[in-house]
């Protein structure tokens, strides 16, 4: 049985991670090659966005983000002189190496809150320089990561996809980042192979190593597949209406050798050429049969790690589809899931996906849950591990629950140095290997090596 509650329907206190929307909207822009995003605002969300943006470099390009300095003093007065002077600093290649073929502008609250006009000064610039400038009014205030990646799409569709009257073919990767993984990076990699071993043409990938040209063949696609699940209506309305029509299946995401089958056959057979999707998975278990053969660690652990207790918390799609994994693929018992999503179709979706679960599992489903109430839900299911993310694992860890980190995003949280994806039959020798190390983490007492430690005579009982 499935049992969902919607705690925050019933308290006022929200202790979450709740980033805004000029987090989604850099995650877009910093993924497009040849561009150069320009913020307006203070100092922490500029370091923020050079945070993330950093996670795209391992096999990826830079992408230069330029502070324009905003200060107390624009704060009060304004800083559309700073603006203009930082925009034509990088349209003039004096401030980067070289120049951009377009410059994204964003903005963090405050100038936001005081009215500042970035379209009016990037027309300015812009008919001075030849060079294009988009404005994306994406303060944090506008609202989720969801949110902030459609206000910077539809200004792509707006204002630099045009229209193709020619035969539509591939598909349209889009928002990587909303799929809820720590490694989206080599995921989305990973998930492009995938999908060209299928038989299926990826168009293009929104946002990641993505040349600014190529964002026209934006309009030639047949269709959009979002990674993510929550709703973008005003994307999808501009899409549509261009002829790319967005996929709307509740689609589990392709953590673990079930989920892996059941997405790329699915994508194959509407996209692609299913034979080749079968044969393309049935190479990828031949090798990892070669890799697990006749190996004792494998077969003890996989046999230690059935019927363990789990809780799973992060975005929607994520957690839906880990929760699958582990029971499909482990048979680990997930007792505790929760969900975080921007829109009520995003939470539905992940519901829908769970759902089939409730036929062979007792587990509770969390809408948004606060952070107290996640951990108390896991202390009463005597849950033996949790994976989330770095924003949890304090949490976790207070209640004396081995957490793994392999979900969301920000500092200390993505350490994506090992170019090995989590998604597909190959991430799941990666996915069994960081499930065996929290499980193997769950069943040693913490620190008990202090109790044998060595005492000298006059200090012992």
């Amino acid at each position: 049985m499935m049992e969902v509650l919607s705690p925050n329907k019933e308290t006022k206190t929200r202790d979450q991670f709740q980033p805004g929307a000029f987090v989604g909207s850099i995650f877009i822009t910093s993924g497009i090659l040849d561009t150069a995003n320009v913020y307006h605002g203070v100092s922490g969300c500029h370091a923020m966005a050079q945070h993330f943006r950093g996670d795209l470099l391992p096999n990826g390009g830079y992408v230069p983000i330029v502070g324009t300095g905003f200060l107390e003093t624009e704060a009060i007065m304004g800083g559309a002189a700073k603006l203009e002077k930082t925009l034509r600093g990088v349209a003039e290649a004096r401030l980067v190496k070289e120049a951009p073929q377009c410059i994204w502008i964003s903005m963090s609250d405050c100038p936001a809150v005081g009215g500042e006009d970035i379209e009016g000064v990037s027309r300015g610039v812009a008919a001075d320089s030849g060079v294009k400038i988009v404005a994306i009014e994406n303060a944090g205030f506008k609202g989720g990561v969801v949110r902030g990646a459609e206000l910077a799409l539809c200004k792509i569709l707006d204002e630099v996809v045009e229209p193709y009257d020619g035969e539509r073919e591939g598909i349209n990767l889009i928002a990587p980042f909303l799929m809820g993984s720590a490694n989206w990076p080599f995921d989305i990699d990973h998930i492009v192979e995938m999908l060209q071993a299928a038989g299926v043409k990826v168009n293009l990938v929104l946002s990641r190593n993505l040349n600014f040209a190529d964002l026209q063949r934006f309009s030639a696609a047949g269709a959009n597949l979002l990674l993510g699940y929550d709703e973008m209506p005003d994307f999808v309305g501009k899409s549509d209406a261009i002829g790319v029509p967005t996929l709307t299946d509740d689609l589990a995401l392709p953590f673990g050798i079930g989920n892996s089958e059941e997405w790329l056959l699915n994508l194959a057979e509407r996209f692609g050429d299913s034979k080749k999707a079968q044969r393309y998975l049935v190479d990828e278990m031949n090798s990892i049969k070669r890799i697990l053969h006749r190996n004792y660690n494998f077969s003890w652990m996989a046999s230690f790690l059935s019927d363990k207790y789990a809780a799973v918390c992060g975005y929607a799609p994520f957690a839906a589809a880990m929760t699958r994994y582990l029971f499909h693929d482990l048979n680990i018992r997930v007792k505790v899931v929760g969900l975080w999503s921007e829109t009520d179709v995003g939470m539905q979706k992940a519901e829908r996906v769970l759902e089939p679960l409730s036929e062979s599992l007792d587990f509770t489903v969390l809408e948004n849950p606060t952070y107290h109430q996640l951990g108390e839900a896991a202390k009463q299911a005597n849950v033996d591990f949790a994976i989330g993310s770095i924003q949890d694992k304090p949490l976790f860890k207070s209640y004396g629950i081995a957490h793994l980190n392999l979900g969301g995003f920000y500092y200390f949280n993505n350490y994506n140095f090992v170019p090995w994806p989590l998604v597909g039959v190959k991430g799941s020798l990666r996915l069994f290997s960081e499930i065996c190390k929290v499980v193997d983490e769950a069943f040693y007492e913490t620190e008990a090596w202090k109790k044998l430690a060595f005492v000298p005579g006059e200090e012992r009982d």
